[in-house]
């Protein structure tokens, strides 16, 4: 029993290798491994720290603008109801940015808490049909106009926390309310039919000229007491409506006692570069082909022509439609593939903002000139036309396209956009009729044609 107990009790200097003193302390593996798991251990507390102090940060903010807020539909209430003019002059302030300070601050600059830089934003909007009644989307008839405050207040590193929006509906008196008043009420959706907030509003008539910024709704409101044809308006850079004009305008009527509704349709533009390309071995026309872009909503028939130089053409200030443009070369009813009994290309959908590109393809076409008073010798230097088949369908500016020159050989490789087409040499008399070529598509191989001149 003695040895068995002497046994164990020796059995734990086997846990280190042979010749290693039991007072000799941790190994390297033994180092390393406690080591990582120790740098585990902190990481995790490292983690966990930082989302607490983030979490801290975020709800301090919050706070923070929720007072600024707060604070904000105080002070406009307040001017609101100071006077009898105070209705009218909160509704004339429109959107306000950091128009009311802190003690110590400047306005129009953010307003600064704990370090913290904050925007506060106001916005007024008249509501002619009543609280709660969106001027842009409820009925035309005037009850009792109220005014809708919204201030919005946000700060840097939000990390995705929502901003602050507090609103409130001010009455104005009834003993302050002119019967004479007219409203108009222009509503700025965008290309998905959404509302469009913060965009500028322009409204020019016998009145004078007022400016509002489009609330959340996407809508605009303006009070006057003077009659007469106005114009609204919107201008603001790369933004365009959907006829592609970066200043859209239109006229409305303002009457006592009415409102009057339109809206726009106003996004960002969409560029799109297209590229004009043809078989290997044969070159482009000399002069470029317009480019035709296609869309059932560009006015007035559905089609958009746009001149171009080199083989690439980059086309700005497009509306983004949602359903995309098609486009091909040439700006003549035949240069459409699907009018020549071809298809269209897929169409490119560019977002607002977006770019896209297009790549149109004309049919390669080889032209040979002859000359029969010389034995049939190819005529070098002669600078070959074509004219559409019928050129009254064709833009301005497409009839006729220069094709080139010919080589020393009398042969010019070019190229075409979709249709039949006369080929001429330029101060020249041909044998006969001037050659046309078969109906060219963008997938056609390549077309010889000969042209004899006397």
């Amino acid at each position: 029993m003695g040895k068995f107990l002497g046994a164990h009790r020796a059995s734990p200097r086997r846990l280190r290798p042979p010749g290693v003193p039991a007072d000799a302390g941790m190994t390297l593996i033994e180092l390393m491994f406690a080591m990582v798991i120790f740098a585990i251990v902190a990481a995790g507390a490292v983690a966990g720290l930082t989302g607490a102090l983030t979490t801290t940060r975020s709800d301090r903010n919050r706070v923070a603008a929720s007072d600024l807020a707060a604070r904000e539909l105080e002070i406009v209430r307040n001017t609101f109801e100071s006077t009898a003019a105070g209705p009218g002059a909160v509704a004339a302030a429109g959107l306000v940015l950091n128009g009311d300070p802190l003690p110590g601050g400047t306005a129009g600059q953010p307003l600064v808490v704990d370090n913290t830089p904050y925007t506060v934003s106001r916005n007024i909007e008249w509501l002619p049909a009543g609280s709660g009644q969106s001027a842009c989307d409820g009925g035309a008839g005037v009850t009792y106009p109220s005014l809708e405050v919204q201030v919005t207040v946000t700060w840097p590193q939000m990390s995705g926390v929502s901003p602050v929006v507090n609103t409130t509906i001010l009455t104005p008196p009834k003993n302050t309310l002119n019967t004479a008043t007219g409203y108009v009420a222009v509503k700025v959706l965008s290309s998905a039919a959404a509302p469009e907030p913060g965009q500028l509003v322009t409204l020019t008539g016998p009145g004078g000229t007022y400016t509002d910024t489009t609330a959340s709704d996407g809508c605009a409101v303006f009070a006057s007491t003077v009659a007469g044809t106005y114009a609204a308006s919107l201008n603001q850079t790369g933004y365009v409506d959907n006829y592609g004009n970066q200043v859209a305008s239109k006229n409305v009527a303002l009457a006592a006692g009415t409102l009057s509704q339109l809206s726009f349709n106003y996004d960002r533009s969409a560029t799109l570069v297209a590229t004009m390309t043809t078989s290997g071995g044969y070159a482009l026309p000399t002069s470029i082909p317009q480019v035709t872009l296609a869309n059932t909503g560009l006015q007035p028939a559905g089609f958009k022509y746009v001149p171009a130089s080199t083989a690439s053409t980059t086309i700005a200030g497009l509306w983004p439609f949602t359903d995309g443009y098609t486009s091909w070369a040439g700006a003549c009813t035949q240069s459409d593939p699907a009018a020549s009994g071809g298809t269209r290309s897929a169409a490119v959908i560019v977002g607002p903002g977006g770019t896209g590109t297009s790549t149109l393809t004309l049919a390669p076409v080889r032209v040979t000139v002859t000359q029969t008073t010389l034995t049939g010798l190819p005529v070098s230097g002669a600078t070959v036309t074509a004219t559409p088949s019928n050129p009254a369908t064709c833009a301005s500016g497409e009839n006729p396209l220069v094709l080139g020159v010919t080589n020393s050989l009398g042969i010019l490789s070019t190229s075409l956009p979709a249709g039949a087409w006369t080929i001429k040499v330029v101060s020249r008399s041909a044998v006969g009729a001037w050659p046309v070529t078969a109906v060219l598509l963008p997938t056609s191989g390549a077309s010889a044609v000969p042209v004899v001149l006397q």
